[in-house]
């Protein structure tokens, strides 16, 4: 769920809803996907130390609550009659989404590699792939039937998604394997077995 409305959404749907609901011109949408990428490039590594100090599940909710704010920011975008107003707050909503995408990509692929089992591997990592290629087929899908039909429910919806995804992401607590959790237990076990 967060992948198609998180990355694929901003990826996909934005750039069509952007040019035809908004005052942003094809440029403005090249500097807010440069935006984009640049502040992933440039967060990542400073944000691989904040995310390692937080639980899984957290991550995850901090993720969701960073797509649903930043899906709904889009919308008024669609109110900005000036093309400079409008690609600002489109660079803000995308420097939102890249600290979302940040986060999920952080804690989703080392919770894969937990998951598996050590001789399934290979087939957890490349499940983990597909979920991204199928985001792409999906997403774009869905996005372009609801840019059709409903453009703004297409942020909400969206938005609703993501919130619920992380509320249930949260809820799943001590099921989701989680680094920081286990070495406290180990830790609080171990004078035990001295």
């Amino acid at each position: 769920v967060l992948v198609v409305v998180g990355h694929t959404f901003f990826s996909n749907i934005l750039p069509p809803f952007a040019k035809t609901h908004t005052p942003v011109g094809p440029a403005a949408i090249g500097i807010i996907f440069l935006v984009n990428t640049s502040f992933i490039v440039i967060a990542q590594i400073p944000a691989v130390r904040v995310v390692a100090r937080m639980r899984r599940t957290h991550a995850f909710a901090l993720t969701s609550a960073l797509f649903a704010v930043s899906l709904l920011a889009v919308l008024p975008a669609t109110l900005i009659h000036s093309a400079l107003a409008a690609t600002s707050l489109l660079v803000g909503v995308a420097i939102v989404f890249a600290l979302g995408e940040i986060a999920h990509i952080l804690v989703l692929g080392p919770l894969v590699a937990d998951m598996a089992p050590a001789h399934l591997l290979g087939r957890y990592l490349s499940l983990y792939s597909l979920t991204f290629t199928l985001s792409l087929a999906i997403g774009p899908a869905i996005g372009g039937l609801l840019l059709k039909t409903a453009p703004d429910a297409m942020w909400w919806g969206g938005a609703v998604a993501a919130v619920l995804d992380g509320t249930v992401l949260r809820r799943l607590g001590d099921r989701i394997p989680d680094p920081l959790h286990e070495a406290p237990s180990r830790l609080a076990s171990a004078p035990e077995a001295a």
